[in-house]
């Protein structure tokens, strides 16, 4: 006992061996972080080797990582587990079956942490993807100032080169292609560039990070998307029914499939896309069918939410699920199966009067 307890430290000794405060020390324990190995019968702490060693894993999980507490205690939770399941495995009592089980937990608690270090990953690229961008605009900016002799000495203004009128629409084009393909993980200006067919400068100049270069080419789309009023409720909305199948079955309108799919990947981006353009958009065609209410052409009782999530979930089922022999003969008549959806769709509100 008295060998046991020499090799136990104090949380004032502990925390000095370990590099952390003793306020540290009890404040993992408070997390349950860490357990002491023992305490004393007045309440003293003592702290064992095995005890510093997972102050240094914290440690180490702070400083490589960039993990908070709550995800530490995660990571933990998940390596003390496999520690068990080690000490399972090699026990001559457990069985195969037990071992394929063990295996089985294994397996699922390796994949765990790599979804969470994955996720500290992707943060960390694009991080510097947003750096290099930015590097590069303020090393062109820098290059063009010192290129170029003061205008003072200038007699004449030289004419500059013309400015692309079609620059915009063509790094959209680009920039929703390439995220419908790579997705965000492979989204960046290089890559933007170089599908549009220009050089970076000019992407750099005008957007201030990838995020805002998504965004503005997400925005330009649905922008081109409208909902018209023109007073025939049935016209209106298999005109936008159309534009809303050309839409989603190109390759740029994958990339509103591809927002929604990454929202637990780019939680934030997600939320300015819903934000900033989905919920304006859906309020605007929401706000056709209410003027159709209180024109009387649909009865007032009509779940207008309900026609709307029927109208999408139709066009979003054919484009996602549909065979892509059906989707193809979406680009030669969109406006036939359009009909399809909205009559249907209109004949199933109460008390509709057919005419």
């Amino acid at each position: 006992m008295a060998a046991t307890e020499q090799r136990l430290l104090g949380i004032g000794a502990a925390a000095a061996s370990a590099g952390v405060s003793e306020r540290a020390l009890r404040y993992y324990q408070q997390l349950g972080l860490l357990t002491p190995a023992a305490c004393t019968p007045g309440g003293m702490r003592r702290y064992s080797r095995d005890d510093l060693a997972r102050v240094a894993r914290i440690r180490q999980l702070q400083a490589l990582l960039g993990l908070n507490l709550d995800e530490i205690a995660v990571v933990l939770r998940n390596e003390d587990r496999l520690a068990q399941i080690r000490v399972a495995w090699h026990h001559e009592h457990t069985s195969d079956a037990e071992r394929r089980e063990l295996a089985a937990e294994c397996l699922q608690l390796q994949q765990e942490l790599r979804v969470t270090v994955q996720a500290k990953q992707r943060a960390i690229d694009d991080f510097l993807s947003d750096l290099d961008a930015r590097t590069a605009r303020t090393r062109d900016l820098l290059g063009q100032m010192t290129a170029d002799p003061p205008e003072a000495d200038v007699i004449k203004a030289r004419p500059g080169r013309p400015r692309d009128p079609h620059l915009e629409s063509r790094v959209f084009a680009a920039a929703l292609r390439v995220y419908a393909e790579a997705g965000w993980s492979g989204f960046s200006f290089d890559a933007v560039a170089r599908r549009a067919g220009v050089g970076k400068a000019p992407i750099y100049l005008r957007w201030q990070s990838k995020e805002d270069l998504l965004l503005a080419a997400l925005s330009a789309h649905s922008a081109s998307i409208p909902i018209r009023d023109s007073g025939n409720l049935r016209d209106d909305l298999i005109e936008y029914a159309s534009r809303l199948l050309e839409s989603k079955s190109s390759p740029e309108g994958w990339a509103f499939l591809r927002i929604h799919l990454e929202a637990t990947v780019i939680p934030v981006l997600h939320a300015r896309f819903s934000n900033e353009i989905a919920i304006p958009h859906v309020a605007g065609a929401r706000a056709v069918l209410y003027r159709a209410l209180e024109r009387g052409d649909i009865p007032a009782e009509t779940p207008v939410d309900l026609v709307l999530d029927s109208l999408y979930g139709a066009i979003v089922t054919l484009t996602v699920l549909g065979p892509p022999g059906r989707r193809a003969e979406l680009g030669d008549d969109p406006r036939q199966y359009a009909s399809l959806i909205v009559d249907f769709v209109l004949d199933k509100l109460p008390d509709r009067e057919r005419v």
